[in-house]
């Protein structure tokens, strides 16, 4: 008897477990090929691999056995990649204390010369903030959502930080 896909899955969908390592055998070193190519850390990496072909397995019961396995494995192992991600997602709080807006203030020139290039609302924003405002106070003056206003005191001292960089340098 031939070890076709359809064979395994019909040999596991009737209780024989073992001929899983057969599925195993044959596409994880595809698999694992695949998910290399998008994580470097080798741990990581397996303990992908190992989850898809687990919910391969819980899966397989109500799997059609006529249908190729492989694009139904190679899903699963997206869906685990984006799961993955999600679950590892770098942020950066826009309430992070200002660390660099200093440079304004320790600027020996005109704070005006060093904000040359920024765009208006941002620098207006950016020298409220300096000036004791609150982001709410901001947001209503600019008439925009807390969030926004965060956002662009974030970038104009970003700003600031990169112009006062290239100075020193």
């Amino acid at each position: 008897m031939e070890m076709t896909d359809e064979v395994v899955i019909g040999r596991i969908q009737i209780g024989d477990i073992d001929f899983f390592s057969f599925l195993v055998k044959k596409y994880s070193k595809k698999i694992q090929s695949f998910v290399t190519s998008k994580l470097f850390k080798k741990e990581e990496v397996d303990d992908i691999v190992q989850t898809s072909f687990i919910q391969l397995y819980k899966s397989l019961s109500r799997f059609d056995k006529k249908k190729p396995i492989y694009p139904y494995l190679m899903q699963i192992t997206r869906n685990e990649l984006y799961m993955y991600f999600r679950k590892n997602k770098k942020t950066v709080s826009l309430n992070d204390e200002v660390e660099y807006v200093k440079e304004v203030d320790e600027y020996n020139g005109d704070r005006e010369e060093l904000l040359t290039g920024l765009h208006a609302e941002h620098k207006n924003a950016l020298l409220w903030f300096l000036d004791g405002y609150s982001y709410k106070d901001i947001s209503k003056r600019l008439n925009k959502p807390l969030n926004t206003v965060r956002t662009i005191i974030r970038r104009a001292r970003l700003f600031v930080k990169k112009n006062t960089s290239y100075e020193k340098k």
